[in-house]
């Protein structure tokens, strides 16, 4: 088929594994990203991946790595941390040669639109093909546009947290607050010590990463034992994970013990409060934060001095809101991907299957959703989906069902 213009939003894990992809099928291809490579694995480089190596990269990349002599990939069954994965990884593969020069780091996308097509224009018709898609990008120097034939949006989730007050909605007091309050997964333990030591903190949240969180303030309150700690979970189940004694990921399984042994453990440094929510946030004496909690029992006040909201996320969905994508009013996942997603009833993320090309469309021809923002507010996502949904966008866009430059026997481009 012709070269196409590929733009690829996002340079993580997803993000880069598809411009390989397109790269070696010979399309002109720009990654846009808004911050660095690899930029929220960063963010949370800390904390160590419980799935196992041979499940979070490619044989298309890591070939390509081989083949630009690279140090040595992890092994197969090795588990290894966001920092890791970044600097093993996912930076070598955007210095390699094929996507050198092809990353625009510090370009935000704004806005994609067509070029000569409303929103409501040629609805689901292929005739919306026929004109380019236009990225709006802010950068240090201004905005500015670039043309493209075909999107993938790889940005994911982190950045678009949820809020944590009850019913999805902010909580009174809280978007004044956000200086006071975070919803990624800090590290209490190294780069972001300063915040809590010596604090009073309200963890919210029953997750694993609200369960990451607690059992790293379970090491910094006897390093520091000033410090306190008020888990509040909406849950109000006495332990707040359901155990799988079958788990296939032992990190996963050993972290769910060890959390729901702190939860129950009543120390007075580490509270944890079942069936709470947040009802409203007010400025206290001193910085502090004047924090109401709601149960079914009434309503209770607390003095935190921060607050770490491990809530969750969700897509950015204003980056393709001039597109006709077809979104699940639930998850705000990809509608098709969500439905087919429902139909599994296995606790297991692990027993997770692709679900084919035909998950991927939209009313929009030509664009696609990628990696965990496909799976809309769902936690669900794993990295070996994502490569399978990168494989099945190209069949698409290659008009070719059988195409898979996964398999041991494809050429590496040079």
């Amino acid at each position: 088929m012709s070269r196409l213009r590929i733009a690829i939003l996002g340079a993580g894990p997803i993000g880069l594994e598809a411009a390989l992809y397109a790269v070696t099928l010979g399309h002109d291809v720009t990654v846009l990203e808004q911050g660095r490579v690899g930029e929220n694995l960063a963010r949370w480089g800390h904390v160590t991946l419980f799935s196992p190596w041979k499940l979070n990269h490619t044989l298309l990349g890591g070939r390509i790595l081989e083949h630009s002599g690279v140090m040595a990939l992890p092994g197969a069954e090795d588990l290894i941390s966001g920092a890791e994965h970044r600097r093993r990884y996912l930076l070598p593969l955007a210095h390699s040669p094929l996507l050198r020069g092809r990353i625009l780091e510090g370009h935000r996308v704004i806005a994609v639109g067509r070029e000569a097509f409303l929103k409501g224009d040629r609805i689901a018709s292929a005739q919306r093909l026929e004109s380019p898609f236009r990225i709006l990008l802010e950068t240090a120097a201004g905005e500015k546009t670039i043309l493209a034939d075909r999107v993938l949006d790889a940005t994911g989730t982190y950045d678009n947290p949820n809020w944590m007050g009850m019913g999805g909605v902010p909580a009174p007091g809280e978007r004044a607050a956000r200086e006071s309050v975070s919803y990624t997964l800090d590290d209490p333990l190294g780069r972001d010590r300063k915040r809590y030591e010596g604090k009073r903190t309200l963890l919210v949240g029953c997750g694993y990463s609200a369960a990451t969180s607690a059992l790293a303030f379970q090491d910094l309150v006897e390093e520091a034992p000033s410090t306190s700690l008020l888990w509040i979970t909406r849950s109000t189940r006495e332990q707040p994970f359901e155990s799988h004694p079958d788990d296939p990921l032992a990190g996963r399984a050993a972290m769910v013990e060890a959390a729901n042994r702190l939860a129950s453990r009543g120390d007075r440094r580490i509270r944890r409060l079942a069936g709470r929510q947040v009802d409203s946030i007010h400025p206290g004496n001193g910085g502090a934060l004047r924090v109401a909690l709601r149960s079914s029992e009434g309503s209770e006040l607390y003095t935190v001095d921060r607050v770490l909201a491990n809530v969750g996320y969700q897509p950015n969905r204003s980056i393709y809101a001039e597109l006709q994508v077809h979104e699940c009013y639930a998850s705000f996942g990809s509608m098709k991907l969500a439905a087919a997603l429902l139909s599994q009833n296995s606790v297991d993320c692990l027993s997770q299957i692709g679900h084919g090309s035909e998950t991927l469309t939209h009313p929009e021809p030509g664009f696609f959703i990628l990696g965990s923002k496909s799976y809309g507010r769902s936690s669900s996502f794993l990295l070996r989906i994502g490569f399978e949904q990168i494989r099945d966008a190209f069949r698409l866009i290659q008009g070719e069902p059988e195409l898979d430059l996964y398999q041991p026997s494809e050429r590496i481009p040079a």
